[in-house]
């Protein structure tokens, strides 16, 4: 089955160690170093939409339309007291909270301020789904995030293992391949190995 085959996460529960780097050399692929050179990105431009993933370079992908917040005292203190309770030595920067990310229901990113405009520290919080009693606590990691925007594009990469996204408004997602290909593009994301959730689709009418 579909589900069998791939297991949808976003690319930063990767660097949990639940999925594996991308295969390719990194010569041919883009860097963080320049994704982000001159890159523009204002968290009000994204918080108003849901955000689908149109094309990316990973194993994994996510499939459900992501949501972004702003950070309220109250969610704050309530995701603080998980992170310290689970995993104290994390003691992330907690004065630069910025956005929450929300790509499924159980997996919760807090954006820290990393210094420059896209540049954030990712707090990554994963609950595990396991029938045992009592249910252990959720998976925790830092990792090194970096995002822009180009027209009504964005663009994600994690520095750690260089999976990259481009993702569309869900009520402005791209029909055809080629719109896909050209939406990555503008982003200035580029490398073999790249698919596109058209891709995804025919699969699922294979399988089907």
């Amino acid at each position: 089955m579909l589900t069998q085959i791939w297991l949808f996460e976003i690319g930063f529960v990767i660097v949990l160690g639940l999925g594996e780097m991308i295969s390719t050399s990194l010569f041919n692929i883009t860097t963080c170093e320049a994704f982000e050179r001159g890159a523009h990105f204002d968290i009000y431009d994204i918080t108003s939409s849901r955000w689908k993933i149109i094309y990316f370079w990973s194993k994994n992908t996510e499939i459900n339309p992501i949501t972004f917040s702003l950070v309220s005292k109250q969610r704050l203190d309530k995701f603080k007291a998980v992170v310290n309770a689970v995993d104290p030595q994390l003691n992330p920067e907690w004065h630069k909270a910025t956005l929450f990310m929300e790509p499924r229901r159980g997996v919760e990113i807090l954006l820290l301020y990393a210094g420059t405009p896209g540049a954030f520290r990712a707090v990554v919080k994963v609950n595990q789904k396991v029938k045992v009693r009592p249910v252990p606590g959720p998976l925790m990691k830092l990792a090194d995030l970096r995002m822009k925007t180009e027209g009504r594009y964005m663009g994600m990469m994690c520095c750690e293992d260089m999976t990259a996204f481009a993702l569309a408004r869900v009520n402005e997602v791209p029909s055809t391949e080629e719109e896909c290909v050209g939406a990555a593009a503008s982003l200035g994301l580029r490398g073999p190995g790249g698919r596109s959730h058209i891709y995804l689709k025919n699969i699922a009418r294979t399988e089907l």
